[in-house]
């Protein structure tokens, strides 16, 4: 009908649709049976729309307008052009690898909408858990339950101290060697707050805590502040920047990973496993300038496999 609208004509809206004149004759006559009075009257050899028509019209408009929109939205999320990814990381990684996995993600993407909430580890596993979001980002040592989980890479805890610190040329310190100045770190409730407190621990050294953080960019702060020295996650300082101190290798190491965690009973998006490989990568970039070996990510579902454009194959 609306093409008969637009032609005028049921011989030019067939050619137009590809179909029989009968067939269009056909449809016109079964809608004017249907709705009960004429919807083209004939003036001029041309059918005009009656007036119930052109109301009609405004109608199918829309509602042909609204397909449209459905299928071209279905073929954006059919090449993973459009949607929403869900992502809660602790700080550190929210400062550094989410960002770094976001420029490549977003060129290739952009009408994808990337939600990041940055909360401490257990923050993040609860919102896993209650499916708040799609992907989580967190430390080790950790117990992630009955999540998947997916090692990105690992590294090692560092000592931070001000570039004017007596140790701010050793390159490597133990924790003997630390244990004269006043001791920045986490609460013990928080897993690298654990860590620390297990090697020390292991050493026979008791942890003597003058300042608590609950995040490493804090305890940088609390260094240039000249008020000790702090035991950090080396991620803080992946900008390459130092933040205003020097990161100093630990002996004995403190190694640590990057997991990320979804939901253990339920097939994660096409654009959950996309943003994924992105940030797998970023992970990978960072631990390269370390002399680091690469990480690869394990398969997250039978059949899945992640190309190098981020398409699903």
């Amino acid at each position: 009908m609306r093409a008969v609208c637009r032609e005028g004509s049921v011989t030019q809206a067939a050619a137009l649709l590809g179909i029989s004149q009968p067939a269009v004759s056909m449809t016109l006559r079964e809608a004017s049976s249907i709705t009960g009075f004429p919807l083209f009257l004939r003036f001029q050899g041309r059918l005009r729309p009656t007036a119930e028509m052109r109301l009609l019209l405004a109608e199918l408009d829309r509602l042909f307008d609204g397909v449209g929109r459905v299928n071209r939205l279905v073929e954006d999320m059919r090449h993973t052009g459009v949607g929403t990814v869900h992502l809660a990381s602790t700080p550190a990684l929210a400062d550094s690898l989410v960002p770094a996995a976001m420029v490549r993600f977003r060129e290739l993407r952009p009408r994808v909408r990337v939600s990041v909430q940055a909360m401490d580890n257990l923050g993040v596993l609860d919102a896993v858990t209650r499916e708040r979001v799609n992907l989580g980002l967190v430390l080790t040592p950790i117990e992630t339950r009955d999540l998947r989980r997916m090692e990105l890479c690992r590294s090692e805890l560092i000592c931070v101290v001000r570039p004017d610190h007596p140790l701010a040329e050793r390159g490597q310190v133990s924790l003997e060697e630390i244990d004269p100045w006043p001791l920045i770190s986490f609460d013990d409730n928080l897993p690298l707050g654990h860590l620390v407190k297990q090697h020390h621990r292991a050493t026979g050294r008791p942890r003597r805590i003058a300042l608590e953080v609950n995040q490493s960019s804090v305890a940088c702060a609390m260094v240039r502040a000249g008020l000790g020295v702090a035991i950090i996650d080396p991620f803080a300082l992946s900008d390459g920047e130092g933040r205003g101190v020097v990161a100093l290798r630990l002996t004995p190491s403190m190694p640590i990973g990057v997991l990320a965690v979804m939901v253990g009973d339920a097939p994660p998006s096409r654009l959950t496993l996309l943003f994924l490989a992105h940030l797998r990568r970023a992970a990978e970039a960072f631990m390269s300038p370390r002399g680091e070996s690469e990480t690869t990510l394990p398969s997250l579902a039978a059949g899945l496999q992640l190309s190098e454009k981020g398409g699903l194959r």
